[in-house]
């Protein structure tokens, strides 16, 4: 390998980071939705802008979804491990929670990402 074969490699390397890095910039949108799934289901969807507190009832279990700040945060679970109560809150899209013993999933997605009812209850 020569000199210049090492140039050029770092060259594309670094070409490719600003284009990777420049259209993750360049595509981001702010979250919209707060969204909780149970098994395959869509159970609730609430926008992520109104800080509310959500108790996820199910036949496996339940957990405590709390919104605040532009966050979503599982504080409480049924389940025997809790690391969904552990998990950080999210706030980006594409960022999830998920208990698997309870099998409830919450995700950030844009409003109107995938077809569903907003649940205005409160725990």
């Amino acid at each position: 390998m020569k000199k210049q074969d090492g140039i050029l490699i770092l060259v594309l390397l670094a070409a490719g980071a600003v284009f990777f890095l420049g259209f993750r910039l360049w595509n981001r949108r702010a979250p919209e939705d707060v969204v909780v799934y149970v098994g395959e289901e869509e159970y609730a969807r609430f926008s992520v802008k109104e800080d509310r507190e959500f108790l996820i009832e199910t036949e496996r279990g339940r957990n405590r979804l709390i919104i605040k700040d532009g966050k979503a945060d599982v504080t409480e679970a049924s389940c025997p491990d809790k690391i969904c109560v552990h998990q950080s809150p999210i706030s980006q899209t594409g960022e999830t929670i998920v208990c698997m013993p309870n099998r409830v999933i919450v995700t950030i997605e844009q409003a109107g990402q995938s077809g569903g009812k907003k649940v205005t209850k409160q725990a």
